[in-house]
């Protein structure tokens, strides 16, 4: 794994001249960018810009009309899109957990080591419990809870767990604090900076909470709705400062916080 230009972190996955499309219109064009391991590298921009439109890119759900994700850890040059995609090594949280109505907690934390690993129950049980404490969730009847009888907040840690078991370098998180209280919104924050800190992993962060960015950001990549392309990519306080100025209205102004319409959701309790 080559190390990334002026730092010492390794390049996890590299985006090259990528372009979005949805609805038949041009979302974002030329997105140029790396993914490096320890850091958390979070997709802001307004409305309609093509935040989660890319995550589902990197992470291989959909393909590209031009431009290509490489997944380059490891020593490898593999194509995400291609015959070998990296299923092991990104984990993916979705904004609503995604996690199966008909199985336990448990049984959702457990299903990528049915899926990808030969290890027998025991130990299948006793890596998804930790995976779980891991994230903030040590009651150990969690375990064997319904999805539906968890909080908004439980349900997103769960999700998280499951994102996390095969331990993967990079972790894709896709608005996790949306229609969170505050309160639960700051936990995830720890969680997510614990998680660089004590695990290296590389975590991808599509957000439009001002409170979150700046909490566990380290660098930001800002999709200009306008432009269609991106047009600053830095450390947060760097680009409020001294960043366009387009990119430092919005990170002081905070135009997102209250009109993002691509996730619409109600605040629910911890």
């Amino acid at each position: 794994m080559a190390a990334a230009p002026g730092t010492d972190k390794h390049v996890l996955m590299r985006v090259e001249n990528l372009s979005l499309h949805a609805g038949g219109r041009e979302l974002q064009h030329g997105l140029t960018f790396d993914v490096l391991a320890g850091e958390v590298l979070a997709i802001v921009g307004a409305s309609g810009c093509g935040k989660s439109t890319l995550l589902r890119h990197m992470i291989g759900l959909q393909k590209p009309q031009t431009g290509h994700v490489t997944w380059t850890a490891g020593g490898a040059n593999r194509d995400v899109h291609g015959d070998d995609p990296p299923h092991r090594e990104i984990g993916v949280a979705f904004q609503a957990g995604a996690l199966w109505s008909s199985m336990t907690v448990g049984e959702n934390v457990m299903l990528p080591l049915e899926l990808y690993t030969a290890l027998d129950a025991p130990r299948r049980e006793q890596l998804a419990r930790f995976k779980l404490a891991l994230a903030g969730l040590n009651d150990p009847a969690t375990f064997d809870a319904e999805p539906a009888a968890l909080s908004g907040g439980m349900r997103k840690r769960a999700a998280i767990a499951r994102a996390l078991v095969l331990d993967p370098p990079l972790l894709c998180l896709d608005e996790p604090s949306a229609g969170l209280d505050p309160l639960t919104s700051a936990r995830l924050d720890d969680l997510i900076v614990r998680l660089k800190r004590d695990l290296g992993t590389g975590i991808v962060l599509v957000t439009h909470e001002l409170d979150s960015l700046f909490a566990v950001a380290d660098r930001v990549l800002f999709l200009d709705v306008q432009a269609h392309t991106a047009t600053a990519l830095g450390p947060p306080d760097e680009l409020r400062d001294s960043g366009p100025a387009p990119v430092r209205e919005f990170l002081t102004r905070g135009k997102y916080q209250s009109h993002d319409t691509e996730h619409p959701q109600p605040k629910e309790p911890a």
